[in-house]
């Protein structure tokens, strides 16, 4: 055993153990804001198919698109988005500039 540094195992073992407790409390949290979000999801899903926010559908089938970034979340919420009587923006039209849209 070294003079310097023979503690160092047990100082890097309590390390190792603090970042795997760190890491097991930050999955914790992950799951639940992961849970809040479905609910939340699930909330508005079911106000939205009982109509019981006069303009939500209205609301939603025109700001969804603009939400939504990604190709493949556009494809996955088109036909909710036309159910709600909005369209989805075709790919040709997302990628005109507002000077060339305007022609």
């Amino acid at each position: 055993m070294s003079l310097l540094g023979g503690n160092d195992l047990k100082e890097q073992q309590k390390i190792n153990n603090l970042e795997l407790k760190i890491n097991r409390e930050k999955q914790k949290l992950d799951k639940k804001l992961t849970r809040q979000k479905i609910l939340l999801g699930a909330f508005l899903v079911d106000a939205l198919e009982k109509n019981q926010v006069q303009g939500l559908k209205e609301y939603t089938a025109k700001e969804l698109p603009n939400f939504l970034t990604r190709k493949t979340d556009k494809e996955l919420m088109k036909e909710l988005v036309v159910s709600l009587g909005g369209k989805m923006p075709s790919e040709e039209n997302e990628g005109l500039s507002s000077r060339e849209s305007q022609y």
